[in-house]
């Protein structure tokens, strides 16, 4: 039935909330950075908590895919990445796309055992190719020496932090190729003295948020012991492993050491030069004959995965966190920063305020750098000295409490110390 008059639109005053009036003349509510980009649309009733959160996380997607209303560049940039493949024919000798191709070819990305190059996982093949090829869209059929510090700063500020910081290290590993080969000279290199505020960024972010103690009480309620979901939060929150390790752990990770079943898993990050090693916890062990009662824990390769013909076979490392986010969203723990990583942090803050030791820490979470577990032992040292340091200022002001108390009072309710009072004659 169409309105016999539109609603009245109320005042927005935030930045890119937009709205339209529908055929019928319901008032809609969208967040759009900029024209010619997608609009979300905001169902929540306006003005509500609801309706202000839902602004918030559409417009943090949104700056976080296409940039803000200030930075047309990367917004161009992002957009042009998705839809122009880069040229067929072959590449003239000494371009930056000339190298690009031999170094795609080269041991260093595709590794020679033989030789005792690793060379780079899949996934980062992968994601190295989607930060460089777009470089090469404008200067991939120039010569190498085209690509000047000043070009290469330009392309960082085009991007985000975090991007930019990848990209400098992509490039980095690929010109390190270039020099070792002989193709230039060290002193060529157009990235020296470049930075990118990746880490100014990750400091000032504090990276992926992790789980609290309600994110996991949420979670704990809407999935019980035995179902998929649980599982696999439970394979993170009890082995601390990182998604990559977590997404491939089996039986054939269960070890017993010294009378104590171990998981033991080889991590992927280190390339299985190191090796994280932690205790079964027994609530872990409780979850894991719930699923196998249930009938869901994978008996072959892995304990979770996609089901196929009836058995569970391995998934790909971002095919599980996405299945893992969606039951997090389903439980109520949607925020932007929430992920597989941010319960693998929940627990390494744990073990610190358990007073584990660096060594301990490092054991358990499969760390190699010791810079790891110092910043969590850190910060919770500072917290329990503020806890101390607080217990002694509130036993001292409860010492001058009782002491005010005490005090004697003169004939004119004043009161007094003794030291202060005059001798009668």
């Amino acid at each position: 039935m169409r309105r016999t008059r539109p609603d009245e639109a109320p005042v927005a005053t935030r930045r890119y909330l937009i709205s339209d009036v529908s055929d019928k003349g319901q008032l809609r509510w969208y967040v759009q950075l900029r024209d010619k980009l997608p609009k979300i649309r905001i169902y929540e009733p306006f003005g509500s908590d609801e309706f202000n959160r839902a602004v918030d996380a559409a417009i943090v997607d949104q700056i976080g895919k296409y940039g803000d209303a200030t930075d047309w560049i990367r917004a161009e940039k992002q957009r042009r990445e998705k839809r122009e493949p880069l040229p067929i024919t072959p590449p003239a000798p000494g371009s930056l796309r000339w190298y690009w191709t031999l170094y795609r070819q080269s041991d260093r990305w595709l590794g020679n055992p033989s030789i005792g190059e690793e060379g780079l996982a899949e996934s980062t093949r992968d994601a190295r190719t989607g930060l460089i090829e777009p470089l090469l869209l404008d200067n991939g059929e120039r010569p190498f020496a085209a690509l000047t510090r000043r070009v290469l700063r330009e392309e960082l500020k085009a991007r985000t932090p975090v991007q930019a910081g990848n990209l400098l290290s992509a490039l980095r590993h690929m010109i390190g190729w270039m020099i070792d080969e002989e193709h230039i000279e060290p002193d060529d290199d157009p990235t020296i003295g470049l930075k990118s505020g990746k880490a100014k960024a990750s400091r000032e972010s504090g990276g992926w948020a992790p789980w609290t103690d309600e994110d996991m009480a949420k979670y704990r309620a809407r999935w019980p012991l035995g179902s998929e979901a649980r599982l696999m939060f439970d394979i993170l929150h009890y082995t601390h492993l990182r998604l990559g390790d977590a997404s491939r752990f089996g039986s054939a990770h269960l070890q017993r050491t010294l009378k104590v079943m171990m998981v033991k898993v080889a991590t992927e990050k280190s390339k299985g030069r190191t090796t994280a090693t932690v205790p079964v916890h027994r609530d872990f062990a409780v979850s894991l004959a719930a699923a196998r009662n249930a009938g869901i824990l994978g008996t072959g390769e892995v304990f979770t995965g996609k089901l196929l013909k009836g058995e569970v076979m391995p998934m790909n490392k971002k095919a599980w966190a996405a299945k893992f986010k969606k039951f997090a969203r389903l439980a109520g723990v949607n925020e932007p920063k929430k992920n597989c990583h941010g319960v693998r942090k929940a627990r390494a803050e744990v073990a610190a305020y358990s007073e584990c030791t660096e060594a301990q820490m490092m054991a358990m979470f499969g760390w190699r750098d010791h810079k790891m577990p110092a910043l969590y032992i850190a910060k919770a040292s500072r917290d329990k000295l503020a806890i101390s340091g607080m217990e002694k200022i509130e036993a001292y002001d409860q010492m001058e409490n009782i002491a005010d108390l005490a005090m004697p009072i003169d004939e004119n309710r004043i009161v007094t110390f003794e030291s202060n009072r005059r001798k009668k004659p």
